[in-house]
């Protein structure tokens, strides 16, 4: 007994002593910044703050005590709301946060509303309809400018992509544009529950890594297709499904907003012209409105370099100009 004892304490000990080995060393990944949530699967601390770390970034990020990224700015009640949707490339943990789009949006509009970011990394328009629904203050806001990354967008709809070493998510069925299900996220249960514990300490982001890297040294051993996320897939399969997930979302979102007199614009990325284009009809049959940015970011790319190189997450120079295109574009 008191072996085992002396074992458990000296694993208890290892523990710690490689936590605080991982928090004060160059090998520091930071803490994951997400908590179960019974709506969407996932969302941020509230009131909290760390770094993300990456090979060619360490940026200190900040959360509020709604989960939202937080402004650089105090938020005026007396003042309506511009709201930002996406997933990693509008929550942009990377960018240091007064040069984050909404921040920088902001300050192009000389303060005239207050812009607030919902960006979730992993997410697409089936959890972004759920966040609107249960996260969003729609009574105050004046515009929804919605970042669409296409063939992300169409992946992430699909429950059959989901990663189970992920937090959960909530996803929708649309049989037609007017009829779907929620699929709710998984319960809260003793494997979220003790995700969230490991969640406070770096080890967490340190394991997860650690697997991560065995599974695609594994994939590259059997040669399997490795699942991207900033790397744009043109070969969409179950494709029928996901457009009619993605497009269903969209048609949703439109409705809520029609409702409540909300300016809804919809933001585009793609290098896909197939898919650019069956995307556009059906948004004009919709009578969504909508903004092509690739041109933009194709130009803009001649120019300077608007990515991290080391995951492809746009820049805070690129934030800030996709703010001032957004101001002279979208009527703001």
């Amino acid at each position: 007994m008191k072996k085992i004892s002396l074992l458990v304490l000296i694993l208890f000990l290892t523990i710690i002593l490689f936590e605080l080995f991982l928090r004060f060393s160059p090998f520091s990944y930071g803490i994951t910044p997400m908590i179960y949530d019974k709506d969407i699967g996932m969302w941020h601390k509230k009131d909290f703050s760390n770094y993300i770390i990456k090979d060619c970034y360490k940026t200190k990020y900040y959360f509020d005590s709604y989960g939202r990224i937080e402004n650089n700015y105090k938020y005026d009640d007396q003042k309506k709301d511009i709201v930002l949707m996406g997933d990693s490339q509008v929550e942009a943990l990377m960018v240091n946060n007064k040069n984050i789009m909404h921040n920088s949006l902001f300050n192009e509009l000389d303060g005239k509303y207050n812009v607030l970011n919902y960006g979730l990394s992993g997410t697409g328009p089936s959890q972004q309809l759920e966040i609107l629904k249960h996260k969003v203050n729609l009574k105050n806001i004046d515009t929804l400018v919605h970042f669409i990354f296409l063939e992300n967008d169409l992946n992430d709809g699909d429950p059959n992509n989901f990663n189970g070493s992920n937090r959960p998510k909530v996803y929708t069925n649309f049989i037609n544009l007017n009829n779907y299900k929620i699929i709710k996220p998984i319960e809260y249960n003793l494997k979220e529950s003790f995700r969230d514990f490991l969640g406070k300490f770096e080890l967490y982001v340190y394991l997860k890594k650690t697997l991560y890297f065995y599974k695609i040294f594994l994939y590259d051993l059997l040669g399997v297709e490795k699942k991207t996320t900033h790397i744009v897939k043109h070969n969409i399969r179950n494709e029928k499904y996901k457009w009619l997930q993605l497009e269903g979302s969209l048609y949703q979102i439109k409705k809520i907003t029609k409702n409540l007199k909300i300016n809804y614009n919809i933001v585009i990325v793609s290098n896909n012209v197939n898919n650019m284009k069956k995307l556009e009809i059906f948004l004009n049959n919709y009578h969504i409105k909508y903004l092509n940015l690739s041109p933009f970011l194709l130009n803009l790319q001649k120019q300077q370099q608007i990515s991290f190189s080391c995951d492809g997450h746009w820049n805070g120079v690129t934030h800030k100009e996709i703010a001032k295109y957004l101001k002279g574009n979208l009527n703001l």
